[in-house]
């Protein structure tokens, strides 16, 4: 007697298990991903206070991954080519990467830690900005409640660490913001079905080029002096080299908005992290604006999730397709 073969999906309703598979595994590397992040804007204060400057530490982060990627790549015997017309946005994507990566550490060469995080973690608000103005994105007032709450957050947690601050810092922090909101739209909307490593490795050889340029007129080049502006140098390639392939992965299957949201762990562990290794106090205001930050995630997707679920339900009452959207990773068409 023949057995029937086990079902793969219980429920029967075919790619809904399989769908909540995608989820879980997005969510956790983007959450894994702001870790990795937090951690290492951390790790850079001691390129720092080796003696590494910003541009240094940034460089050696992006050729480090692309060196990674390509020999992933080539073993796997995967091609390194893009899909015929997304070369100009690789390119554009690449130049945003730049001001991602070096804005991000480069802050911390004038500013703390924790400031320079949180500067950094607006970006968020900036995605919500863009999904809903070019309606990329469905909005509620939910939704845009979690933003506000995590802006709170935000700001709590930036007054207890403000004080006097560089306005190199400041700027640097500012603008890799708002180069990763608009380049987390622009993944989510047109990079959904490219293998991650192949496009990490476009976005990176481009900002390595831009970066080589920034030295060789602009930044100045310095490496470290001591053994532990060596080792804070390479800790900061090795846990932003693999955090990024992580985050623009969990863009391309949840959404930017949802990624981005996931990703506000950075500020907090950058912020735990400070305090452990230099002695940055973390202060009443700083813990109770990273209790609002993880609670406006945690309503966030609880609120995508029931929208998602109400939606995949549809089918089995009318039989008509569920609607899909960037913030699910797939692009609305």
């Amino acid at each position: 007697m023949r057995r029937r073969p086990r079902s793969r999906h219980p429920d029967g309703r075919g790619g809904i298990v399989e769908a909540d598979r995608t989820q879980i595994a997005g969510l956790l590397l983007a959450l894994l991903a702001g870790v990795f992040l937090g951690s290492a804007v951390a790790v850079a204060r001691f390129a720092y206070d080796g003696g590494a400057s910003g541009i240094v530490v940034a460089a050696t982060r992006t050729s480090m991954m692309i060196t990674a990627i390509a020999i992933g790549l080539l073993v796997t015997r995967r091609t390194f080519r893009l899909p015929p017309g997304l070369f100009p946005l690789a390119l554009l994507n690449g130049v945003l990467m730049t001001a991602m990566t070096y804005g991000n550490i480069g802050a911390v060469e004038f500013i703390s830690v924790g400031l320079a995080a949180l500067l950094f973690f607006t970006f968020p608000i900036l995605i919500a900005v863009i999904v809903t103005v070019l309606r990329i994105e469905p909005s509620s007032p939910l939704k845009l409640f979690c933003i506000v709450l995590a802006f709170v957050g935000l700001a709590m947690m930036l007054g207890a660490s403000a004080g006097d601050a560089d306005w190199r810092g400041v700027a640097f922090s500012l603008v890799a913001a708002v180069a990763t909101a608009i380049n987390a739209v622009l993944v989510a909307r047109h990079f959904g079905r490219v293998n991650v490593f192949v496009m990490t490795f476009h976005f990176g050889w481009v900002s390595l080029v831009v970066m080589a340029l920034i030295g060789l007129t602009l930044a100045e080049v310095r490496l470290p002096e001591t053994p532990g502006g060596w080792g804070g140098l390479f800790g900061v390639a090795l846990l932003q080299g693999s955090a990024m392939p992580m985050y623009l992965y969990a863009i391309s299957r949840i959404g930017a908005l949802k990624a981005g949201m996931f990703t506000n762990i950075q500020p907090v562990t950058s912020i735990v992290e400070a305090w452990a290794l230099f002695g940055e106090l973390l202060g009443l205001l700083q813990a109770l604006g990273g209790l609002l930050v993880l609670g406006s995630i945690a309503l966030m997707q609880w609120a995508d999730l029931r929208r998602r679920r109400r939606l995949t339900a549809v089918p089995k009452a009318d039989q008509m397709p569920p609607v899909a959207s960037l913030t699910d990773g797939e692009e609305t068409r």
